[in-house]
């Protein structure tokens, strides 16, 4: 299984604010929908109240560390490790939040990125890339709604 996290973030890092996105790209969110169809999603108990609901069409696993914490429709997990082991399709996709980011970072094999091209107030950023780690392996640049985006996938060096 291929192990990938797919973010959109903001030039200097941010994620989120007030457990939501701070920008709207309705074009950028139909890509997510296309890349992770039929595959497995990963992400944190927040992340998932952000959404609201399980995703049709993929496998969705919740990372919360409250042993009591049910997510209709998902499967809910403790840790990172039963979340990998739980995924049962070709790809798992790591969708945040910030924590989960940081811990899978060390097993991704691929980075689908979205990067905005300026600034953004928030509380939630991506982590830092190890240097020399990944490499592009294909990038557009793409504007919608005014903002500026490069699409980036990343591609682990070996």
């Amino acid at each position: 299984m291929l192990i990938s996290l797919i973010v959109a973030m903001a030039k200097n890092r941010v994620i989120g604010i007030a457990g939501r996105m701070p920008w709207d790209l309705p074009e950028e969110l139909q890509r997510f929908k296309q890349l992770t169809m039929g595959q497995s999603l990963l992400m944190g108990r927040k992340t998932f109240e952000s959404i609201g609901r399980p995703l049709p069409g993929r496998q969705m696993i919740v990372l919360s560390y409250n042993p009591e914490y049910r997510a209709q429709g998902c499967q809910v997990v403790n840790n990172l490790q039963a979340g990998l082991a739980t995924a049962d399709r070709d790809e798992l996709f790591i969708c945040g939040g910030a924590e989960i980011y940081r811990q899978a970072l060390p097993l991704a094999e691929k980075i689908y990125l979205t990067e905005l091209q300026r600034n953004f107030v928030g509380d939630r950023c991506f982590p830092e890339l190890p240097p020399g780690q990944f490499s592009p392996f294909s990038t557009l640049t793409l504007v919608e709604k005014g903002e500026r985006y490069l699409f980036s996938v990343l591609q682990r060096q070996r």
